[in-house]
């Protein structure tokens, strides 16, 4: 197989709601942006993904259609990819498999959503019309009548039998990596939630779905992120700097048929991450990575990833909040960009984001969030709303 890079990326800042712009207008401008950075024009690309979660959500059914006439991409080859939350490093595996196989040279990546422009008339609010919008992207027969919401989900099947079987992450561990997330977003100019707060902040505010609070859940966002994906060839024309895809796996793992093996787990994410190691050659992921981004839907199943991902043992992840580990000065730095719960967040686009971060911090080109870069390698790592798709990247100079 071919390898491939990420020789352009282009990211905006996230916002709860871009009132002027449209989803093609977002999209317009995080590929301009992408195609700038890798120093090509449109007509250089072969082919492009696009990463959506939801249709309902963007009020578009077939949305790829009207984008890809919005952008001009005339003549190209195009595929839209849904899978939840894990939507968009879904969509860099089919980028990554375009260029490996030499179907495509040149793959662009799109990921795009808006979710805010709904709007519930029964509560008068629009997070709740976002909240009902995405609902639907629930398996609608058996799980949407029953789940009060993802925290609610993520709380009762994963949060609350881990802790109960591994005596971790506790409350306040969970409250310190949201915290830390938070202080994290103040240094990302392209952060939603740019305000520092405390573990006791944290732990204070409103009940979601005991014992998660509202600041340890992901925020709803609008937002666009671009990459450019290219050959061994094409990168060695256009790029001084490609940051080389060199392991990358998807999985899947029944979510709505909780097993004893699978309460308290997200168990697709150690299944995609050990492909994904094993890819890039990596056996122990916390000595060899310079960073990690991954998602933290809740506080408390963020700090379950690590665990999941191989980063430390089961039971042992809010340990390395309270030791600093995860800081972006410690010894593996997590969630630099400021995590969901304080960079911003939506299915479809998370995943494209936190390539770009990582890729640009691999490049040293973070300013003054910038973390030391050693290995030259890093990850990311996302999970849907319910467990059931995952998948890893490994990212590297």
């Amino acid at each position: 197989m071919r390898k491939a890079a990420i020789i352009g990326t282009g990211t905006l800042p996230w916002r709860s709601r871009y009132v002027d712009q449209t989803d093609r207008g977002l999209a317009y401008h995080s590929v301009k942006r992408a195609l700038e950075d890798a120093g090509i024009a449109k007509d250089r690309v072969d082919s492009v993904i696009y990463s959506i979660f939801s249709e309902t959500v963007l009020r578009q059914q077939i949305p790829s259609e009207p984008m890809q006439d919005t952008l001009g991409l005339d003549n190209k080859k195009t595929l839209r990819i849904e899978a939840g939350n894990a939507t968009g490093l879904y969509a860099l595996y089919a980028a990554y498999a375009e260029v490996a196989s030499g179907v495509s040279d040149i793959v662009l990546v799109v990921g795009i959503q808006k979710g805010q422009d709904l709007y519930c008339y029964e509560t008068h609010s629009r997070g709740d019309g976002f909240v009902r919008g995405s609902a639907q992207a629930c398996d609608t027969m058996l799980m949407l009548p029953v789940c009060a919401s993802i925290p609610a989900y993520l709380t009762t099947t994963v949060w609350l039998p881990h802790l109960k079987k591994y005596g971790g992450p506790t409350p306040e561990q969970a409250a310190r990596f949201s915290a830390m997330c938070h202080r994290n977003a103040v240094d990302n100019p392209e952060a939603q939630l740019r305000r520092s707060m405390t573990p006791e902040e944290v732990l204070c505010s409103r009940i979601i779905a005991w014992p998660t609070t509202m600041l340890q859940c992901c925020l709803y966002s609008d937002a666009s992120a671009s990459l450019v994906i290219a050959s061994e060839k094409a990168a060695a024309a256009l790029s001084d700097d490609p940051v080389w895809i060199s392991g990358i796996a998807v999985s899947s793992y029944p979510s709505t048929r909780l097993t004893p093996q699978s309460v308290g787990r997200i168990p697709g994410l150690e299944i995609a991450s050990k492909k994904a190691y094993a890819m890039a050659g990596i056996t122990d992921p916390r000595r060899e990575l310079d960073l990690c981004e991954i998602y933290d839907l809740t506080s408390a199943t963020g700090v379950i990833s690590l665990e999941e991902l191989g980063i430390c043992a089961f039971g042992e992840g809010g340990a390395l909040v309270a030791n600093g580990v995860l800081e972006p000065q410690g010894e593996l730095p997590v969630n630099v960009s400021g995590g969901r719960v304080a960079c911003g967040h939506v299915g479809g686009v998370s995943d494209i984001y936190s390539c770009a971060y990582v890729a640009n911090q691999l490049r040293s080109r973070a300013n003054g969030a910038q973390v030391r870069i050693e290995q030259g390698r890093a990850m990311v790592a996302s999970h849907d709303e319910f467990g059931g798709f995952s998948g890893t990247a490994i990212l590297e100079l």
